[in-house]
C-alpha cells in the first residue's frame, strides 16, 4: 500500500482479539489551485487512471494517473465540466462509473442537504466520459423534490441540516444486477445503522430527467461494534465479487465515530468490519476496487488532500 502501513486481508467479526494496521493517505503531488484537495467520490477510467471529485469544487472532475504499478499519483488533470447552469450542481460528494451500450458516464451526486443557513445542495449530473478535453455534464432538473416526494421516509429529514440529523448523501455507486444507483446516506443515521437508497435508472437513455428513475428503496444495514450513529462516507460495486465496499465514519461534525472499511452483500442485513484503521488524521471519503497484474485491490481519496492504495 502507498502511505505509511500495509493493510491485512480479511474481516474482523467482532468475537477476536486484533490489532488493526493503520492507513495513513500519501499527500496529492497537486493541489486544486492553492488549497489542497477535498478528494471525495472516486472511480477508475483507465487502467492506471481515475477520476475523484472535490466537493469544493463542482465545475470539475480531477482525473489523476499512476507509476507503471498504480502505487504514484504522477499527475492530475483538471476536467472542466460543460453544460451546467448556475447551481446545478453544488456540494458534489457521490461519484460512480455506468457503463452503457459501449459509451462510458460518471455519474455525480450532491449531498443533497439543508445548509446551515437555508441553502439546498442539489444536484444528479450525468457525464459523458472521454480520455481527453472538458467533459459534456447534463443536470437531472428536480431531483431531490422527486427523491423526498418518493421515499416519504426521508421528507422529513430533507428540512432539516446535516447536524440537526437532516438529509446528507455522501455516497454514490452504480448496481449493475438492478440497473440502479446506490445513494450511501451520511444522515439521518441511527445507532449502528447505515442506509442505502435504491434508485432503478435508465442511465444511458436520450432523456436525463426525473421520468427516467424507477421507484426508490430504503435499506437499513447492522454495523458490528458500533453503538453510536455512523454514517456512510462513500459507496462502491465491487465487480469482481458483486458485494459493495462501504467507507463508514461519523454521522454530524458532533460524532465521535472513528473511520472504518466494510464489505457488504446486497440482502445482508449485516456490514462485514474489514481489518482496516485510518490514522486520526485521515479523513477519507472515496473507495473504488480496481486490478493490476492479477492482484485486486482498493484506491481510497481523502478529504485532506490525499490518497492511499490498499
Amino acid at each position: 500500500m502507498s502511505g505509511e502501513e500495509v493493510v491485512p486481508a480479511g474481516t474482523h467479526t467482532g468475537t477476536e482479539e486484533y490489532t488493526p494496521c493503520v492507513v495513513k493517505p500519501t499527500p496529492f503531488p497537486e493541489k486544486n489551485g492553492k488549497v489542497p484537495f477535498n478528494a471525495s467520490g472516486v472511480a477508475a477510467v483507465g487502467s492506471r487512471r481515475f477520476v475523484f471529485i472535490d466537493n469544493k469544487d463542482p465545475t470539475a472532475l480531477f482525473e489523476m494517473t499512476f507509476d507503471a504499478n498504480v502505487e504514484v499519483v504522477e499527475r492530475i488533470h483538471r476536467r472542466r465540466l460543460t453544460g451546467l447552469g448556475e447551481g446545478a450542481l453544488r456540494d458534489p460528494e457521490g461519484l460512480t462509473r455506468v457503463d452503457v451500450n459501449g459509451e462510458t458516464f460518471l455519474v455525480v451526486s450532491s449531498s443533497l442537504c439543508r445548509s446551515g443557513k437555508g441553502r439546498i445542495d442539489d444536484g444528479l449530473v450525468r457525464v459523458r466520459y472521454r480520455p481527453e478535453g472538458d467533459l459534456h455534464a447534463e443536470a437531472m432538473d428536480g431531483f431531490r423534490a422527486w427523491l423526498l416526494a418518493n421515499e416519504p421516509t426521508l421528507a422529513e429529514a430533507g428540512l432539516q441540516a446535516p447536524d440537526d440529523g437532516g438529509l446528507n448523501v455522501e455516497g454514490l455507486a452504480w448496481d449493475p444486477r438492478a440497473n440502479a444507483l446506490v445513494f450511501g446516506l451520511r444522515g439521518p443515521a441511527g445507532p449502528g445503522r447505515v442506509s442505502v437508497v435504491q434508485v432503478p435508472i435508465h442511465a444511458g437513455g436520450a432523456g436525463w430527467t426525473t421520468a427516467s428513475l424507477g421507484s426508490p428503496a430504503m435499506v437499513r444495514i447492522r454495523v458490528p461494534r458500533s453503538a453510536t450513529a455512523v454514517g456512510i462516507r462513500d459507496i462502491s460495486h465491487d465487480a469482481r465479487t458483486g458485494d459493495f465496499l462501504l467507507l463508514l465514519g461519523r454521522s454530524t461534525s458532533r460524532d465521535d465515530e472513528p473511520f472504518r472499511l466494510g464489505r457488504w452483500t446486497w440482502g445482508s442485513d449485516s456490514v462485514q468490519v474489514l481489518e482496516t484503521a485510518f490514522h486520526r488524521t485521515a479523513k477519507p471519503e472515496g473507495v473504488t476496487t480496481f486490478s493490476i497484474g492479477g492482484e485486486h485491490k482498493i484506491l481510497v481519496v481523502d478529504d485532506s488532500g490525499g490518497y492511499a492504495v490498499l
